[in-house]
């Protein structure tokens, strides 16, 4: 049986590891914290083709991608145009599933945005899994989630980023290590839990 095909989306290193840089230069030889819930999801069976760091994402319109200074034109927020050029990326590269991050950091709507994107992605684009969402406030409350932490959904973004440099996680490296160990998800890490559930789906 061939390897799923997945194609990650993130903000940078941390999420993407060594498939942040350019295509050029992306390898797999250091995994982000998207590979490390993708292999809690699943530990084999799928493979990554490449990825996209969320700043160079080519925004989708229903008229196909226009230059940058005709975007203000098109109707959609920018992070629903980027999850819907995620996407269609991913589309073209023959992935078969999509994954990605994306942070709320201080923007309350996000979450809700990002979720209707995620819709309308799975009905414009119906042959491909797409697993995403927003870590609430930002990646490194998840991490804390991961190590047991009750409360990260709760956790302003700058309090969860200074609890995770207390407890000495500093690199991705670090990030990717706590991911991995199979520890119980809190009940109330939602977005997380939510993410891990479409990711088994996914890769089934």
């Amino acid at each position: 049986m061939s390897a799923v095909l997945v194609f990650p989306g993130g903000e940078g290193r941390n999420e993407l590891g060594s498939w942040a840089g350019d295509p050029a230069y992306q390898s797999d030889d250091e995994p982000g914290v998207i590979k490390a819930l993708l292999l809690r999801a699943r530990p084999d069976g799928w493979q990554i083709l490449g990825a996209q760091v969320w700043k160079r994402i080519r925004k989708y319109t229903d008229h196909g991608r226009l230059p940058e200074d005709t975007q203000s034109f098109i109707r959609g927020s920018h992070d629903e145009r980027a999850v819907l050029g995620l996407v269609l990326d991913a589309k073209e590269r023959g992935a078969q599933v999509v994954a990605f991050v994306r942070d709320q950091d201080d923007d309350p709507s996000r979450s809700a945005i990002i979720a209707n994107a995620i819709d309308r992605a799975r009905a414009q684009f119906p042959n491909i899994q797409v697993v995403g969402g927003t870590a609430v406030p930002v990646l490194e409350a998840w991490i804390l989630a991961l190590m047991g932490e009750t409360g990260s959904e709760a956790l302003g973004k700058a309090k969860a980023e200074r609890l995770l440099t207390d407890r000495n996680i500093t690199t991705t490296a670090e990030m990717v290590r706590k991911v991995l160990i199979s520890r119980p998800v809190p009940e109330d890490a939602t977005h997380l839990r939510s993410w891990l559930a479409q990711a088994k789906v996914a890769l089934a």
